[in-house]
């Protein structure tokens, strides 16, 4: 892990909104003037709106890119998304904090695990594409998890990584009626663990909603995962507040 990098505000130019799948936006920013502020893959940034409120966004794009991917998920009866969706469709530039976060891809050698509830993938879109052209050998497996098909909004993408690269595996997972899905049904991280006897012996990286998060943290304590081998911007973040161990 490198040097954590300050914290500052840049201005954006908005580049990209783009709708994926069913509700999901794609979103392109580029900085108005000179480079983005270095950061790390697995990073989040805040997100400027227009009463100057500040709103958490996993950075989707790898660092070792000059733009920065969004990946904003419109809910129905969820009025701040829609703002959200339509203040970046309408104004030219805004202002982003970043780098924040420290769910980042460990050192480790062990096999990485990637649990991912719809844009819970944002972030590890970003370590495992980041890791995938620095030809790190390691073990990386994705388990991503959406109630549809559509909402799986980046589903080929994966799949070509695990087409060319040898160290990349890709398992999706829907839990909600997709009558032509053909393939895994049920909690995402069921899957995971229904496909591993041990599982005690690799670093788990969880991304979702926070009931989605604390369950699969909970299932996994519950398999003899130690909490030191579960990372997640929601338990890093409950842990600062001290509301969890």
């Amino acid at each position: 892990m490198t040097e954590q990098t300050e914290v500052q505000f840049v201005e954006c130019q908005v580049s990209l909104v783009r709708r994926m799948g069913r509700d999901v936006y794609w979103v392109e920013l580029e900085p108005t003037e000179g480079k983005l502020p270095a950061y790390q893959a697995g990073q989040y940034l805040m997100l400027e709106l227009e009463d100057g409120s500040l709103r958490p966004f996993s950075i989707a794009s790898s660092p070792l890119q000059d733009v920065l991917e969004l990946h904003i998920r419109r809910l129905p009866g969820h009025d701040e998304a829609d703002k959200i969706v339509s203040q970046l469709k309408h104004r030219n530039k805004v202002r982003v904090q970043m780098p924040q976060g420290e769910c980042l891809l460990t050192e480790s050698q062990r096999p990485a695990v990637f649990i991912a509830g719809g844009t819970g993938f944002a972030p590890f879109h970003s370590i495992i594409k980041t890791a995938l052209r620095e030809d790190n050998p390691r073990e990386l497996i994705l388990y991503w998890g959406a109630q549809t098909s559509p909402d799986l909004y980046l589903h080929r993408e994966p799949q070509e990584w695990a087409e060319k690269f040898k160290n990349f595996t890709y398992q999706p997972v829907l839990s909600g009626l997709d009558e032509e899905w053909q393939g895994r049904k049920g909690f995402v991280h069921h899957a995971f663990m229904l496909d591993y006897d041990d599982i005690t012996n690799m670093d788990i990286y969880v991304g979702g909603s926070e009931p989605m998060v604390m369950s699969v943290y909970q299932d996994l304590l519950d398999r003899g995962v130690s909490k030191e081998s579960i990372h997640s911007d929601i338990l890093d973040i409950k842990r600062q507040m001290g509301v969890m161990d």
